[in-house]
């Protein structure tokens, strides 16, 4: 009896250290504006912002560099405060319903808060997630689409943009555990 209670102590005590060294990484990811520019439609892309994910909380975090995919007309030089030419991303993901749904298609509405100038509007992005696995590595492959109105920012000048544009956020998560 005293064996039994010990392996179930050891058991139960094992697995609830197993979820605390979980893990998320995120990998390949951009950040994709479709919008109408000078009349002419184009696609502004950038890999580089910077998004994180909270394994604990879903909490999910990035930020975007405005003059880099062109939308502010603005030499990177010329900004006292780099901040004032940023969107900055922030939302939670359901992380735990989507990290362990084995399903190959998931599909969640989630409302993430994008911040320009302390001007904040909540955008609610449909995200369709398909579970990738193969013989070496299991990931999320995440794709998040919303409509935004570049006027709802209290931007001055949109260098050209129409302001009704398409944002894709697209990004892959690997659950990583020891």
């Amino acid at each position: 009896m005293k064996n039994l209670l010990m392996f179930i102590l050891v058991f139960s005590c094992s697995g609830a250290f197993g979820q605390i060294t979980k893990m998320v990484l995120i990998k390949n990811q951009t950040f994709q504006m479709n919008g109408v520019q000078y009349d002419q439609p184009v696609e502004k892309k950038t890999k580089i912002f910077g998004l994180t994910v909270n394994y604990e909380t879903g909490e999910l975090n990035g930020v975007v560099n405005l003059v880099d995919i062109d939308l502010l007309n603005k030499n990177p030089e010329s900004s006292p405060d780099p901040e004032q030419d940023v969107l900055k991303i922030r939302g939670f993901l359901p992380l735990n319903d989507l990290l362990y749904n084995r399903q190959e298609q998931q599909h969640y509405k989630v409302e993430l808060d994008f911040i320009i100038n302390n001007f904040t509007v909540t955008v609610l992005f449909d995200f369709n997630i398909a579970f990738v696995k193969n013989t070496q590595v299991q990931f999320h492959d995440v794709r998040a689409n919303a409509n935004v109105n570049l006027l709802d920012f209290n931007v001055e000048d949109l260098n050209g943009f129409k302001p009704d544009v398409n944002i894709l956020l697209m990004f892959q998560m690997l659950n990583l555990q020891r």
